[in-house]
This record gives C-alpha cells, sequence and structure tokens, in this order.
C-alpha cells in the first residue's frame, strides 16, 4: 500500500516536472530569439507578467491550462517574429526529449524510480507534442511547425492566429487587430478555428465601441460553443 501511495506521488510530481522543463523549453528558446517572458504555468502553479511589467506568481484557477503552458511575446511587431516563433515551438519538445534521455540512464544506474517516471514522461510528451494532431483549441507543437511549411492556406491561418495574438499582447487592447486576418479564422473549415475567429472580432469591436456588432459575434460564439471542446470555450471566454 505504502508503494502504491508513494509510485501515485512520484507520478503526479513527475507529470508536473516534466511539464515544467517541457514549457520552460519554450520559453527559453523564445529569450534566445528576443522574446520576454510572458507566462509560465505548471499544474496550479503560476508566474505572469503583470500590467506594470512585473513578474508575479499566481494561483490558476483554469483547470483546463494545468496541464502546463509556457509563453513569452516578441517586444516589437517585426515580421521575422513568425519565423522565430516556428523554433520556439520546437524548443518545448526538444528540451523535454533531451532531458528525458538525460535522466534514463541515471534513473538505471541509481534505480531511482522517480527518475524512472520522469524520463519516461518527459521523452513521452516530447514525442507526443510532435506528431502533428489537434490538442483542445490549437494543434500540437509539432502539428502547428507543420501547418506553417505545408501549405499556403494552413500557413496563413496560423500566421492570422500568430497576428492577431501578437497585436493583442503588444498594444494591450484589441483595437488595431486585423479584421481580414479575423476574417480568414471565421471562414476556415474548422470550428475551433471559426470559434476564436469570432473571438477575436467580438474583442475588436467591444474595443472600438461598436455594440451593435460585438452582439452579433456573441451570438456567433453562443452558436458554436456545442460545437467545440469545452477547453477552447473556457480558454477563450467573454464577459
Amino acid at each position: 500500500m505504502v508503494w502504491i501511495l508513494q509510485f501515485i506521488l512520484y507520478a503526479i510530481l513527475g507529470f508536473i516536472l516534466s511539464s515544467s522543463i517541457h514549457e520552460l523549453g519554450h520559453i527559453i528558446t523564445g529569450i534566445t530569439q528576443g522574446f520576454n517572458f510572458y507566462l509560465f504555468i505548471a499544474g496550479p502553479f503560476g508566474f505572469k507578467r503583470n500590467d506594470k511589467d512585473k513578474i508575479v506568481f499566481y494561483i490558476e484557477k483554469n483547470i483546463s491550462l494545468w496541464g502546463g503552458l509556457g509563453a513569452t511575446i516578441p517586444q516589437n511587431d517585426d515580421v521575422n517574429n513568425f519565423k522565430k516563433f516556428g523554433r520556439v515551438l520546437l524548443g518545448g519538445p526538444i528540451t523535454s526529449i533531451v532531458v528525458g534521455i538525460i535522466c534514463l540512464p541515471i534513473a538505471i544506474i541509481t534505480k531511482g524510480l522517480f527518475l524512472m517516471l520522469l524520463g519516461v514522461m518527459a521523452i513521452s510528451m516530447g514525442i507526443a507534442c510532435l506528431i502533428p494532431a489537434r490538442n483542445g483549441a490549437f494543434h500540437t507543437d509539432g502539428g502547428r511547425w507543420l501547418r506553417m511549411h505545408k501549405s499556403e492556406s494552413t500557413r496563413n491561418v496560423e500566421l492570422a492566429i500568430w497576428n492577431l495574438t501578437q497585436s493583442a499582447i503588444i498594444n494591450g487592447n484589441h483595437k488595431k487587430l486585423n479584421y481580414d486576418e479575423i476574417k480568414l479564422l471565421i471562414n476556415d473549415a474548422d470550428t475551433r478555428t471559426q470559434y476564436l475567429g469570432h473571438f477575436y472580432a467580438y474583442h475588436l469591436y467591444k474595443d472600438n465601441n461598436d455594440l451593435e456588432s460585438c452582439e452579433k459575434e456573441k451570438a456567433e460564439l453562443e452558436n458554436l460553443k456545442t460545437k467545440v471542446p469545452k477547453q477552447v470555450v473556457s480558454m477563450f471566454k467573454i464577459d
């Protein structure tokens, strides 16, 4: 019984630590590309840059984000930022795999259960994130990187998501969002991408005091709620 409890505890700690390693891989890669730290979440614990440009600790209440999240933001609106973002995407999985490969031989030599679990989880997480698939609101890291290079249509969608997110964060509001890019998301075949497009449209109209259009976008989001995963609705809430 004690061994089972110990294994469960090690598994929980291993998952949180492997998630932290993965997200730190994204963050460190972003910083090497000249981006600034913006957000780090591992389990219910998080660090974020607030409105006063200070990094603060907080408790993340959104359970859908407990799997881990790491983000850096560009210091300015540069055309090369999208290419740099591609490197940031791969930074997390590669870091996970490298750390896992280091942990496993040490675990075998020392017969350490925790290191063994951490190594397996880190490698598994790295490989899983490289496999092109849909992960909640977005594609996996490998999936997004592939879409950036696969075709013009998928690249344009990923570029639009990147530009809209970048603009909102850098400007601190949604007033200057490009509606052509929003329309590109709304017209996408995937309902999750459509939801994200209407989400940005809602905030664009709201921040520009176009209340009539704002209400129309709110209705569109309500209609799409039952067609997208709950995680998408949870991540992209509106007032």
